[in-house]
């Protein structure tokens, strides 16, 4: 099934009457349950890109759809609710509330959800975490745990949705090789599971572990080929 389709998407930012072209017509398609890696250098537009998928900015030209509805069908509020529903997010910086316990960190989005019960709540939010393996750090404050904890934590928390897409930007750009080897191998995880994983990243190692790596530069795609044969750690991550 086709999840996300994008034709001849350009987008184009204007300031004082000098246009500045971020995306200057792209094309792909993502299936549900793809691994795909979107790389680029900086300035390439593929922090555009994602902002576009990711329901936070829309394209000037071309189109997009997400599981066949057009983004230009749905309004802003409606967006909103198709983001949190469907999508969940993993940043480089973590972005954890650093005094809030594990529980507080992952129950946000269900707090924001229509349609959770409060009651459903604790059972969606320990699911979550012990997914990543951090049960024992259920009620520990998210500031004092380690780098790799801490976006484990990030993982459990856009899991908590149980979304169809997950982007994950940089998310091991700020962690040691053996953490970061740890992330990729939960995201390698949920990917097996069903979930589509949309990697922004610069380090060639971690695009490997998608099953396909498409190339941005200068708002074009360069390439847009698959991994023959996808990275995978068979390191025993929570032991």
């Amino acid at each position: 099934m086709t999840e996300i389709e994008v034709r001849d998407m350009k987008k184009d930012y204007v300031d004082e009457d000098v246009v500045t072209s971020a995306l200057r017509g792209i094309s792909f398609t993502i299936d549900r349950g793809d691994f795909v890696s979107i790389v680029g250098p900086s300035g390439s537009g593929k922090s555009t890109l994602v902002q576009i998928l990711s329901f936070l900015d829309r394209p000037t030209g071309g189109s997009y759809r997400f599981f066949g509805k057009s983004i230009d069908d749905m309004n802003d509020r409606e967006l909103a609710h198709v983001r949190n529903k469907e999508m969940g997010f993993v940043f480089q910086s973590f972005n954890l509330l650093s005094r809030l316990s594990v529980y507080e960190n992952v129950e946000i989005p269900l707090l924001y959800a229509e349609n959770v019960p409060a009651g459903d709540r604790k059972k969606l939010v320990e699911d979550a975490v012990r997914s990543v393996g951090l049960e024992e750090k259920l009620w520990s404050e998210a500031g004092r745990l380690s780098g790799g904890q801490k976006q484990r934590v990030a993982i459990a928390r856009a899991l908590v949705n149980k979304p169809n897409v997950i982007f994950a930007d940089e998310p091991t750009g700020n962690l040691d090789s053996k953490s970061g080897a740890q992330i990729m191998g939960i995201l390698d995880d949920l990917n097996k599971e069903g979930h589509t994983i949309i990697l922004v990243t610069h380090e060639t190692y971690t695009a490997e572990f998608a099953s396909r790596i498409i190339r941005i530069k200068d708002g074009l795609i360069e390439s847009d080929t698959p991994v023959e044969t996808p990275r995978r750690s068979r390191e025993d991550f929570f032991k």
